[in-house]
């Protein structure tokens, strides 16, 4: 049986190919050194904003650190096949990341009470839809709060500032589907000036 690489495994693979130091790497995700080495060594459990921010970095989607397979043109994915990653109280199960030239990318995210994307906000190219199955959560999206509950639908524009998080004390459930440009993450321009809280990756 093939092997399945943790995502400390892929993102130690992907930064040596990218020819990167972990303190170079660090610097782009805007996350320390330290941290690198501890997320490929899979010491900790990196938030799904750092996910991201690594993703970025290393202009990948964020399906890459799911995916256990090649690109395929149907994909068929059973209840119990499903890559899932969990950290924080939070449980991410990619259900769709290797469709060659793919622009979406699908997942299933369980948020238990008082857990959260992460405590910065990020922005990325592209956009994201959020539709809440079970449970309700909030999504902070360039300072506005949007309380999500069962049924409930969001669209907007990743590019910016957002996080999401669960005050409640119920878990929550939603599909979170990420769109973004072209077959791979691009970086967005800076914002540090206008958001200096927002973890951000530039060109």
């Amino acid at each position: 049986m093939k092997k399945v690489l943790t995502v400390g495994e892929r993102l130690r693979t992907l930064r040596t190919e990218r020819d990167l130091s972990q303190r170079a790497l660090a610097q782009l995700a805007g996350i320390s050194p330290n941290s690198v080495s501890l997320i490929e060594r899979d010491e900790i459990s990196p938030s799904v904003a750092t996910i991201q921010n690594l993703a970025t970095a290393l202009r990948v989607r964020i399906g890459y650190f799911f995916q256990d397979e090649n690109e395929q043109s149907v994909l068929h994915i059973k209840a119990d096949q499903r890559s899932t990653v969990d950290s924080q109280g939070v449980r991410i199960e990619s259900i769709g990341s290797r469709i060659h030239a793919q622009e979406i990318e699908p997942f299933l995210v369980q948020l238990a009470p008082n857990s959260s994307s992460g405590e910065r906000q990020v922005i990325h190219a592209g956009h994201e839809v959020v539709y809440c199955l079970s449970g309700k959560l909030e999504y902070l999206i360039d300072g506005t709060i949007y309380e999500i509950e069962a049924g409930d639908f969001l669209l907007f524009e990743a590019s910016l500032p957002h996080l999401w998080r669960n005050p409640f004390e119920e878990e929550a459930r939603f599909l979170l589907i990420l769109q973004t440009p072209g077959a791979t993450l691009e970086p967005v321009k800076r914002h540090f000036v206008k958001y200096p809280s927002i973890t951000h990756i530039g060109e």
